[in-house]
């Protein structure tokens, strides 16, 4: 047989195809040269830009061969075989590999179906072979039978009786003795996996999910973590469960699960009764104990388990964060305030108090519990309880002041600009609004005055600062899922003289819809919409659509993002309709407050509309300005 692979692989030298270029090519040479170990690692290198290369996979495979590879090379004759399923005599060579390298049920299948083939010299091959090994495989299965009839409380006879099932590809036979191995020796939990496998080849797969969800949740790490892998994405159901039990009765972490399953699907009776079990299984475990207390109603008896010491009050600790972890707020609540009834000092369990009222929209309630978990000992739950306080606390406030400042000069106008506000919020409770005083500044140098107002002092098409500080008052609606509502009335104090025309004072009315939210892993797409009326640009209302691509949320001082940016307006002016894009950072040095940052944006922008005389319609910008916000 291995001189035949020689051969064949010789020919394959002298007969591949010239047109063939790269590493396959530099394969065939050193293979010709004698350098094998060199060859070998060209082929793995260029079957991997063509993989669907059959015949030089098949020369790559032979090549394994004579380097001793033989595991590999059966691997390769299979991938072979799915792109070339029709070469029978290919199909002869992977059978015998399979018996040489422990995975005869596999041969003894491709034996089985070669017996029907066409080609006679492969048929004659393949008939003689499994006939064989057949023989041998039902004198011995026989001699394993009478020992197992004779001598059935040994494991090792039913495990060896089941590996001679599954070479013949009795399937269930090999799971029927799998399971009584394992029933007697239970300590042994890779049979387990031994049955998933046969189970999934007898294509009862209910059978083989539930033998991988019993060796799951076992004590033995690596069989644990072979049954994950294995296993299905979605989480198991409630018969596979069952299935599992009954092979495996033994297993707490298994029957304890289910009992939770039952809980989450609001089946309480059921759930009951699988605990009460457990605990007639085993009468310690103090998680069943806990929850068949809470099922029961009984909240003297709650309290009395946690009040038994330390080791119970785990258990309902316990109780309390696998409710948390499965969103049964109100379960954990009930348990946290057992725990903190039962032991005064524990802050742990007033900071999970103050989470679940929390995630239970009493942030009142929460903040309460932050405040007496921020006294802890530990400084990971003092400071965390610290976090939440500083972040819950300002939106409990009676009021809340916010103050931004954006000064930036712009290389298209050679000036410096100056935006900011000031916001004092009010929130009174009932109310769906919220009431706020305002003051803004939108503010320059005054060295392109020109450019700012036209005839008769009305602001000019192409200005980005109206020179004026306005005062209003308005009000906000919350934002929800990102989007928020905004209306004001007040007036705008014009700071350059009256030299330019116009009145210094002027009412001004603004309101506008404002959506900003974040997308993908890490924010790496964020996006900030608005529609804002403005009674000061001739009761215009203009719409901006402003969008950060990169690494708008990444950690560490310096971030790099793509902007694209669109402006319109509802009176089709040609000023207010463009679009501008280009790269951007932004960089925080750690001394500094939190809030300030330092940004450069290059863009390249078009106006969507015919412009004015004299204004290109292609515009290029550098922007370079701080950013500096904080809340009160």
């Amino acid at each position: 047989m291995r001189a035949a692979c020689v051969l064949a692989l010789t020919f394959a030298i002298c007969s591949f195809p010239q047109e063939t270029q790269g590493e396959l090519d530099r394969a065939y040479l050193a293979l010709r040269g004698g350098q094998l170990e060199q060859a070998a690692d060209l082929f793995q290198s260029g079957l991997k830009k063509q993989p669907d290369h059959a015949g030089a996979r098949i020369d790559y495979a032979y090549l394994l061969l004579r380097l001793g590879q033989t595991v590999e090379a059966r691997e390769e004759i299979r991938i072979a075989l799915e792109q070339e399923p029709e070469r029978e005599a290919l199909w002869l060579e992977y059978a015998f590999l399979c018996f040489e390298t422990n995975q005869r049920p596999q041969g003894y299948e491709v034996f089985l179906r070669l017996r029907n083939t066409q080609d006679e010299a492969v048929r004659k091959s393949a008939s003689d072979t499994f006939a064989r090994i057949d023989q041998t495989l039902k004198i011995a299965i026989e001699r394993w039978r009478r020992e197992a009839r004779e001598n059935g409380g040994s494991y090792s006879v039913h495990e060896e009786l089941a590996r001679l099932l599954e070479e013949r590809n009795d399937w269930v036979g090999a799971a029927e003795h799998y399971r009584i191995a394992f029933g007697l020796r239970p300590e042994k939990r890779s049979y387990l996996l031994d049955i998933a496998r046969v189970e999934r080849e007898a294509l009862r797969v209910d059978y083989a999910m539930a033998a991988l969800l019993a060796a799951s949740r076992g004590a033995n790490a690596w069989v644990a973590e072979q049954a994950r892998e294995r296993m299905t994405q979605r989480y198991p159901y409630v018969y596979e469960f069952q299935y599992a039990i009954q092979m495996d009765p033994m297993n707490v972490p298994l029957r304890r699960e289910l009992g939770f399953l039952h809980l989450a699907m609001k089946e309480e009776r059921e759930a009951l009764r699988v605990f009460e079990e457990l605990l007639r299984l085993a009468p310690e475990d103090e998680l069943a104990l806990a929850q068949v207390a809470f099922l029961k109603g009984s909240r003297e008896m709650l309290a009395k388990v946690a009040e038994k010491g330390e080791s119970n009050l785990s258990a309902v600790r316990e109780l309390a964060k696998k409710s948390m972890d499965k969103g049964y707020l109100k379960d954990a609540l009930e348990y946290l305030t057992q725990v903190q009834k039962a032991d005064p000092q524990d802050y742990e369990a007033m900071l999970r108090l103050g989470w679940t009222h929390n995630m239970l929209k009493n942030d009142r309630e929460a903040i309460k519990w932050f405040q007496l978990a921020r006294q802890s000992s530990d400084p990971k739950v003092a400071k965390e309880a610290d976090e939440a306080y500083r972040n819950l606390r300002p939106a409990l406030a009676p009021f809340q002041t916010t103050s931004w400042v954006l000064p930036f000069y712009s290389s298209r106008w050679k000036e410096v600009f100056t935006y900011g506000q000031t916001k004092m919020e009010f929130r009174i409770p009932g109310l769906g609004v919220r009431p706020y005083l305002s003051s803004r500044l939108i503010a320059d140098w005054g060295r392109n005055r020109s450019l700012v107002t036209g005839p008769g002092g009305a602001l000019g098409p192409q200005s980005l600062s109206e020179g004026a500080v306005v005062a209003g008052a308005g009000v906000a609606t919350p934002r929800r899922h990102g989007l928020m509502a905004w209306g004001e009335a007040g007036s705008a104090w014009r700071y350059f003289s009256r030299s330019e025309g116009g009145a210094r004072i002027k009412p001004d009315y603004r309101a506008g819809v404002n959506f900003a939210k974040s997308f993908g892993e890490g924010g790496w797409w964020s996006t900030t919409l608005d529609a804002v009326f403005l009674s000061r640009f001739d009761n215009n209302t203009l719409f901006y659509s402003q969008n950060r691509i990169g690494q708008t949320r990444a950690d560490g001082p310096l971030r790099f993002y793509w902007n694209v940016n669109l402006t319109m307006d509802a009176k089709r002016q040609d000023w207010a309709n463009f679009v501008e894009t280009g790269p951007g950072l932004r960089l925080h040095i750690a001394p500094l407050p939190k809030g300030l940052y330092f940004s450069v944006d290059y863009l390249e922008g078009w106006h969507l509309l015919p412009t004015a005389p004299g204004r290109a319609r292609r515009f290029r910008d550098l922007r370079a300005g701080l950013w500096y916000a904080f809340t009160r």
